[in-house]
């Protein structure tokens, strides 16, 4: 088969591959569309040497159709219209037994330790393959992902309706996280920062009550002034490695300023910079600071969004580029195109 095949660091080229072979347990999916993904470009940079092997065939958020199905496995047919969820832990670690399979001690992704939907096929178990609904076009098949880790976020977040929530990062993750609060959790307020207007103007189509934008707005002093001085039930943080701007603290730090006495901070952005904290602040206001990781069995909420035509994918999904394109397609991700969200690749046009 061919496949986007990333070589070295920043060496992504279109190569062949072995077709694999599947278990009896498993099914062979023949992927259509596989988005890039923030963790595809930390993995492009080189940052993830000590666990992505080169060739790596990268992409953990794709669909496609059965090609074959394993004598195991029940309920699918060759034709079926899937996506996967890429998450493989060992349900035998203590955060595995406990519930927390997707902190397990030797986590696994298809697409990140294994090889994902940059390749014209792949095999994965059929327990996590889901049926994509007829009336979601293929090309957003990756967005499910997105729109899980959305759902799990806000789990983790406890946001119930009627609260005020800011998102911090209006990048691939916050829009995403935004699309799913807007249309499925019937917050009171929403606020999302930037320094990009681009994104900002997406957000505020998706739904956003108030757009800021960074560079322009102190973003603590104006979520004070929107809450009328109580602060947010709920900052979500969705920066990760952030560009320093005279004048302004870094997210976590304005995140612990934004939040109401007894408010929640959800932290998923995978920064590598240090941050202090003002611990002070935190416990006068006995305020949580929690940490979500991918995604925990939400991959059927977010399909189901998506069928009742609740999300927006077509405002995430900014360029659809064949395979033969992938040196471009990540050139310009890595790049951080002012005007570029969610790419995604035709993977059967090579």
């Amino acid at each position: 088969m061919k496949a986007g095949i990333l070589y070295n660091d920043r060496d992504i080229r279109v190569g062949d591959a072995p077709d694999p072979h599947i278990a009896p347990n498993q099914v062979l999916i023949k992927n259509h569309f596989a988005g890039i993904c923030g963790t595809d470009v930390h993995i492009y940079r080189g940052e993830f040497r000590e666990r992505v092997r080169f060739p790596a065939i990268q992409g953990h958020e794709f669909g496609g159709t059965i090609e074959q199905v394993g004598s195991e496995v029940r309920g699918f047919r060759v034709g079926d219209r899937v996506v996967v969820d890429p998450i493989l832990s060992c349900h035998q670690c203590p955060a595995c037994l406990t519930g927390h399979i997707n902190a397990c001690r030797t986590l696994k992704l298809i697409g990140v330790d294994l090889n994902g939907g940059f390749g014209q096929y792949v095999a994965a178990p059929a327990s996590h393959v889901y049926h994509l609904p007829d009336n979601v076009p293929m090309k957003f098949a990756p967005m499910v992902e997105m729109y899980a880790l959305g759902c799990h976020i806000l789990t983790r977040g406890r946001v119930q309706p009627g609260e005020t929530v800011a998102i911090l990062g209006a990048g691939k993750l916050g829009l995403a996280v935004l699309d799913v609060l807007c249309h499925s959790a019937n917050p009171a307020t929403t606020i999302i920062t930037d320094l990009q207007p681009f994104r900002l103007e997406t957000a505020r189509k998706i739904g956003a009550d108030y757009v800021i934008n960074v560079e322009h707005e102190d973003p603590v002093a104006r979520v004070r002034e929107i809450t009328n001085g109580v602060g947010v039930d709920c900052v979500i943080e969705c920066v990760g490695h952030f560009h320093e701007i005279a004048g302004r603290e870094a997210p976590i730090q304005q995140a612990v300023k934004m939040i109401r006495s007894a408010g929640r901070i959800v932290v998923c952005g995978m920064g590598e910079q240090l941050s202090p904290i003002h611990f002070k602040t935190l416990v006068l206001k006995e305020a949580e600071i929690i940490a979500s990781r991918v995604t925990l069995g939400e991959f059927p909420r977010a399909i189901r969004l998506l069928e009742k035509g609740l999300l927006h994918p077509e405002l995430h999904v900014t360029h659809e580029l064949p395979l033969r394109d992938i040196r471009a397609a990540f050139a310009q991700v890595d790049r951080e195109d002012p005007r570029t969200i969610k790419v995604v690749l035709d993977i059967q046009h090579v």
